[in-house]
């Protein structure tokens, strides 16, 4: 779990480089096995994203990219965290 810095720190670079509303894409890394894919897609139901799954090599894991406009860095950071309890995810 990332910690308060971290966030503040995310959440300047976002203002930074970006104009809000926005475009942004997240990527995450999730076991091909068990519910994370079905969960983190529980999390952007209520979005209007584009999502693309790529399996790994020996399809263990599954990358998972998902591209939308959101409102501002506050949603953003609000999404990574409530991904982050999701068991065996990397955000990346």
């Amino acid at each position: 779990m990332k910690d308060d810095t971290f966030y503040q720190r995310f959440y300047q670079q976002l203002l930074d480089t970006s104009s809000w509303p926005g475009v942004y894409v997240f990527k995450f890394i999730v076991p091909a096995s068990g519910n994370a894919e079905e969960t983190l897609s529980a999390l952007f139901a209520n979005d209007e994203v584009k999502t693309s799954v790529r399996a790994s090599s020996k399809g263990k894991y599954n990358s998972i990219s998902v591209s939308g406009t959101f409102d501002s860095p506050d949603v953003i950071i609000e999404k990574y965290k409530q991904a982050a309890k999701i068991p065996n995810i990397i955000q990346l």
